[in-house]
């Protein structure tokens, strides 16, 4: 056997030890899939608490259709309780649009609370928040292609979730939920599917699907790893496929921010 030979039989003995190895992994209990087994695993999406009252700073980089990049600085707060927290979004204003500020208050096993508040113009104070349900709150922080629903990750809180079998992620092996809106308006979701780390239990990416069930945006979420029993996200990122632009939310959880610019 010439050397050539031994080396495609070696890849193909290692390809399929590598097969055989996935499909053992997720060869998964059904008991472990189906709607019982999601809502469970929606429910604990829903309560990942942030640090406890943790102040960070960041930046709003949209890069729209042209490839041009906007930076917009953003400040934020997450306050715990024992039965609540709540996380708070405060964008600068840039060149045409005023400051925004967001509060998504979480409920543990109940439902989300959205406070937005706006700027009528740049240098213009904030105006008085206003309290929006989950389908209100389907409209973009600051123009970017985050929904204020998208920060306060409220597919998880709709009433049809179902768990899928596994399957790997970016090298990950991870759980997969669906959730599905009963409810779901023309150009909002109608579906959304997350890639859910088995070694961390953090979301680490999901699709979101229109009516049509067309891909509409795609969510990344990056470096989601436990600290001291709370939950630390470095960024997350959108990728519109509608529009063709993105949007990456970047902290910087080790500084503390001072007053954002309006």
């Amino acid at each position: 056997m010439n050397r050539r030979n031994f080396l495609l039989r070696v890849q193909l003995v290692c390809l399929l030890a590598i097969i055989t190895q996935g499909l053992s992994l997720f060869a998964q209990d059904p008991a472990t899939q189906g709607p019982e087994a999601g809502r469970a695993l929606a429910a604990e999406l829903r309560n990942l608490r942030p640090a406890e009252n943790a102040e960070w700073k960041g930046s709003l980089n949209i890069r729209g259709r042209d490839r041009k990049t906007t930076g917009i600085p953003i400040i934020g707060q997450s306050v715990t309780g024992e039965d609540q927290w709540k996380t708070i979004y405060l964008t600068s204003a840039t060149g045409n649009l005023g400051a925004q500020q967001l509060t998504v208050i979480h409920t543990a096993d109940g439902s989300n609370q959205y406070l937005f508040a706006q700027a009528p113009a740049p240098g213009a104070p904030l105006g008085e928040s206003k309290a929006l349900s989950g389908a209100e709150a389907d409209i973009p922080l600051a123009g970017s292609d985050f929904w204020l629903a998208d920060l306060g990750f409220e597919f998880y809180h709709w009433p049809e979730q179902n768990r899928l079998p596994g399957a790997v992620r970016h090298s990950r092996g991870c759980y997969v939920l669906e959730s599905r809106n009963p409810h779901a308006k023309p150009g909002g979701y109608a579906r959304v599917v997350t890639w859910v780390d088995k070694e961390t239990g953090g979301p680490i990416e999901a699709d979101a699907y229109g009516t049509d069930d067309k891909l509409l945006k795609e969510f990344s979420l990056g470096s989601f790893k436990k600290v001291n029993g709370h939950w630390e996200l470095k960024e997350m990122e959108i990728n519109n496929s509608k529009t063709g632009s993105r949007t990456q939310l970047k902290f910087d959880l080790a500084t503390k921010p001072g007053a954002a610019e309006q």
